[in-house]
């Protein structure tokens, strides 16, 4: 699983959606599953053609959606970074969680990739996970990374079957034990 991450405040609301759209339906064309974060959050936006996401939340507000990306990027296979000619501080937090818990960030910036950008994302980011469209961007986390999450899922669903195993063989001795 995939989850973009890109600026949204003070930008168009359909700008978001659509670039967020586009990369979802890119990763389901290779059979990876992206979840958005922005998703749950886009209640909260206007709806009219110039509708712009707020840059101001409440501080409670803004705190469970920091918590639900985290959330998400601790359960995701990869982060794809879909404004990073953009300045944008949830995104670059997002991205150094993902690195810090050691997932592979892959970066859409077609000023970097130009040459007319440089900065610490540069660096901090491989210079082969950085593209400069969503398409290829998508087509890279497909042949580089799609094998390495088949095998880690059926390692995953292995442990889950054996550990549900494990608890019906004690729930049986439990209840044996009980009906003595």
């Amino acid at each position: 699983m995939s989850i973009p991450s890109g600026k949204m405040s003070n930008r168009l609301v359909r700008d978001v959606v659509s670039e967020r759209k586009l990369a979802t339906n890119e990763l389901a064309k290779y059979g990876i599953h992206c979840v958005d974060p922005a998703a749950a959050e886009s209640q909260l936006w206007g709806t009219d053609k110039k509708a712009k996401i707020s840059a101001t939340f409440k501080r409670r507000v803004m705190a469970a959606m920091v918590a639900h990306d985290l959330w998400l990027i601790r359960r995701s296979d990869a982060v794809l970074y879909l404004t990073a000619d953009i300045a944008s501080e949830g995104s670059l937090l997002e991205v150094a969680y993902a690195k810090m818990i050691g997932l592979p960030v892959i970066i859409v910036a077609p000023e970097r990739v130009k040459g007319n950008f440089m900065g610490w994302v540069n660096i901090y980011v491989p210079q082969d996970h950085t593209f400069s469209n969503i398409e290829d961007a998508c087509k890279f986390i497909s042949k580089r990374y799609k094998k390495e999450y088949e095998k880690n899922h059926k390692y995953f669903e292995a442990a889950i079957k054996n550990a549900a195993k494990q608890v019906n063989k004690g729930i049986k001795k439990n209840k044996k034990s009980l009906d003595k």
